[in-house]
């Protein structure tokens, strides 16, 4: 999940949510919803498994820091979008390493109707629960990576979900930590970044200059996706703060075309550089 500051309760339902920045909401899921929508007339009409995977779900809902505005989180945002489409999920799997956060969103999800499977632990141990439940060859999935920082999202899990034949996976790309780690974890022997991009050293310590180096990281957390057989759409949506800095960034992971294009349309975005 992304940064978090504090846990409040919902007066909608008794229920915790998080407390998180206004961008969070305004920016990540309106992204996130787009591409629901967009995508859905592709999903509806598979008739095989359609499954949406969240391993860093939360409380299935937030309010938004310095107002008392509350709104759905990732899971509610995406089971939402897509029953405004008429259609839903046949599978939906959530989990989180937090058994409150995960409670609360579970109960909301239930509330919804939603055929809701639920799992307390790490992304990159959950992911082992959620791959014998997939349907690998004939399944159309989802996925939903936004963890509180790199450290938590392991390449393992993006490894083991590719091999579903069909799968889309939007990944929270967060490039303050990477930027923070960078420097300290090349004179360290180990860094959150390692369990992020395997080997990722060997390709940074060749640059000069901390752009190059950011560069250069990226570049090779790219090919270790590539690696996997599926690629990182070019255009990546920049989630900013009120300060206008970016926070981190939402991309695409996919192997189909039709995918890359419809993301392209939902981040409505032209010529972005990463850095």
């Amino acid at each position: 999940m992304a940064n978090i500051t504090k846990i409040v309760t919902d007066p909608l339902d008794g229920l915790p949510v998080m407390e998180v920045g206004r961008w969070v909401t305004e920016e990540k899921h309106r992204v996130i919803e787009r591409y629901i929508d967009a995508s859905w007339g592709a999903r509806q009409g598979f008739t095989g498994q359609r499954s949406y995977i969240d391993l860093f779900a939360g409380t299935g809902r937030v309010k938004i820091k310095h107002t008392s505005i509350f709104a759905d989180g990732g899971p509610l945002a995406a089971w939402n979008m897509a029953r405004q489409r008429r259609g839903t999920f046949s599978d939906f799997f959530v989990a989180d390493a937090d058994a409150t956060y995960l409670g609360a969103c579970d109960t909301r999800l239930r509330k919804l109707g939603v055929p809701v499977s639920s799992k307390v632990g790490r992304a990159d141990q959950t992911v082992d629960w959620v791959l014998p439940q997939l349907d690998a060859r004939n399944g159309f999935h989802l996925a939903l990576l936004d963890p509180f920082n790199a450290g938590h999202l392991h390449f393992s899990i993006i490894k083991k979900l590719s091999i579903m034949r069909r799968i889309d996976i939007v990944v929270h790309l967060s490039t303050g930590d990477i930027q923070r780690n960078i420097a300290s974890g090349l004179r360290s022997d180990s860094s959150p970044l390692d369990a992020f991009a395997p080997g990722w050293r060997q390709a940074v310590q060749k640059q000069s200059s901390k752009h190059e180096m950011r560069h250069a990281f990226i570049d090779h957390w790219k090919q270790l996706v590539r690696n996997t057989g599926l690629r990182v759409c070019d255009t990546m949506y920049p989630v900013k703060n009120s300060k206008d800095s970016t926070m981190y960034w939402l991309c695409l992971l996919t192997r189909h075309d039709l995918a890359e294009k419809l993301w392209r349309e939902a981040c409505n975005i032209r010529n972005k550089t990463l850095f």
